[in-house]
C-alpha cells in the first residue's frame, strides 16, 4: 500500500494532501497548477515536501520525523514523465537497460526483450528516440519505467501530446498492462473522462488540496462539495431547500425551477427538513419529455449548438427568481429533433441522476 501525506510551501501556493492508495490505478485529476506533479515528484523523491510522510508497502521512503528519507533508485518508483524523458544518445533497447544496467547482460537482455514484446515495440530495439513516433516513445518510456520492477508506476499526464486515434491504443493498453502488472499506478490527467476511464480510483485536486478521493463511481455520482461537482462536469447546480424526506427521495424546493422536484438519495449523510443544499444534474442526463408531471421543467430554447453525436442547449426556466435561470441540457441526436430557438419544451430531470450536496 503507498501511504502519501505531504505538505509543501511555495511562494503564492501550497500543497497539502493525503490519500492512500493500494495495487489499482489512481488517477489524479484536476486543473494545471493544482499541484498534481507536484505530487508525483515528491514520491519519487525528486523534491522534498516540507513536512508530512510517504511508505510503500511498510518501508518509509520519507518521513519529516525521521531524517532525509530514500533517495529516488531506492524507492522502488518507476516514473513515465509527460515529456517522456528518453536518451537522445542512447537507442530503445539501452534506454530501457538503463536502471537495470547493473545486471548481468543476460539478465537484462532477457528483461528488455520481454518489455519490447509487451508494450508491442518489437523490431525497434535499435532506433533512437528521435526515429520514434510519439506513441512508440510513449511505449518505451513505459518500458523503461517498468524494467526495474517498481512497486510503485507514476505516470504524469503521459498520453497529453498524442493524437486521438494513438491516444485510445494506448489507454486501452494501459488498462491490459494491469493485469500484467500488480503494482500501483498513479495517473496524472487533467481530462475527466480518461481519469474515469483509467482508474478504479480519483482523487480530485483544486489549488493544493483534495476536494475528494474515492471511488470513480462515489466522485461522480456522489460528489462531496459543490466546487467538486463543478470540477466534474455538473453545470446545472442550484440552491434548495428540503421540503419532506422519505425513505429512499427528497422532495426539495427549487425557486429558480419554481418547484419542488424528487431526488432519489445516495448514500450520504442524512439530510433534514428545512436544511439548505445543492442540487445538481449532468446536462447529458436531462431528458425531453412531452407531458407535464413530477421533475418536468417547461424551459425556452436560448442557445442550441450542434456536435457530431448531441446538441448543446440553454434553455430558460422563468422560476420564482426576477432572472430565471438557465439549465443546459445536452440531447443526443438519435433521441431528439433539433428545437428552434424560442420554443418552449419539457425537460426532465431523473430523480435517481439528481445530486444533493450538503451545503
Amino acid at each position: 500500500m503507498l501511504e502519501v501525506k505531504i505538505r509543501k510551501s511555495f511562494p503564492g501556493f501550497s500543497l497539502d494532501v493525503a490519500f492512500s492508495v493500494d495495487r489499482e490505478i489512481l488517477a489524479i485529476v484536476g486543473p494545471s497548477g493544482s499541484g498534481k506533479t507536484m505530487t508525483l515528484l515528491s514520491i519519487a523523491g525528486l523534491i522534498q515536501p516540507d513536512e508530512g510522510y510517504v511508505h510503500l508497502n511498510g518501508k518509509v521512503l520519507w518521513d519529516s520525523a525521521g531524517g532525509p528519507g530514500l533517495p529516488p533508485r531506492q524507492r522502488g518508483v518507476g516514473f513515465v514523465f509527460q515529456n517522456y524523458a528518453l536518451f537522445p544518445h542512447l537507442n530503445v533497447n539501452d534506454n530501457i537497460a538503463f536502471g537495470i544496467r547493473h545486471l548481468p547482460r543476460k539478465q537484462v537482455d532477457e528483461r528488455v526483450s520481454e518489455l519490447l514484446d509487451r508494450m508491442h515495440i518489437q523490431g525497434l530495439g535499435q532506433r533512437y528516440p528521435g526515429q520514434l513516433s510519439g506513441g512508440q516513445q510513449q511505449r518505451v518510456a513505459v518500458a523503461r519505467a517498468l524494467a526495474t520492477e517498481p512497486e510503485v508506476l507514476l505516470m504524469d499526464e503521459p498520453f497529453s501530446a498524442l493524437d486521438a486515434h494513438v491516444k485510445v491504443q494506448l489507454e486501452d493498453e494501459l488498462l491490459a498492462l494491469q493485469r500484467y502488472y500488480q503494482g500501483t499506478v498513479l495517473f496524472v490527467t487533467h481530462d475527466l473522462a480518461e481519469g474515469y476511464k483509467l482508474s478504479s480510483k480519483m482523487a480530485v485536486y483544486e489549488s493544493g488540496r483534495i476536494l475528494q478521493c474515492d471511488s470513480r463511481e462515489r466522485v461522480i455520482e456522489a460528489p462531496a462539495s459543490r466546487a467538486l461537482a463543478r470540477l466534474t462536469g455538473v453545470r446545472n447546480l442550484m440552491a434548495g431547500i428540503v421540503a419532506e424526506i422519505g425513505d429512499a427521495d427528497a422532495w426539495i424546493t427549487v425557486p429558480v425551477l419554481g418547484r419542488r422536484i424528487r431526488a432519489t438519495l445516495k448514500d450520504s449523510p442524512p439530510l433534514a427538513v428545512a436544511q439548505q443544499v445543492t442540487v445538481g444534474i449532468r446536462p447529458e442526463y436531462v431528458r425531453m419529455t412531452d407531458r407535464t408531471g413530477e421533475n418536468a421543467i417547461p424551459g425556452t430554447v436560448v442557445q442550441a449548438v450542434e456536435g457530431i453525436a448531441a446538441i448543446a442547449y440553454r434553455f430558460h426556466v422563468q422560476g420564482d427568481t426576477p432572472a430565471g435561470y438557465d439549465l443546459e441540457a445536452s440531447l443526443s441526436k438519435a433521441d431528439a429533433h433539433t428545437i428552434p430557438g424560442g420554443r418552449t419544451s419539457y425537460l426532465y430531470l431523473p430523480p435517481e441522476r439528481l445530486y444533493v450536496i450538503r451545503d
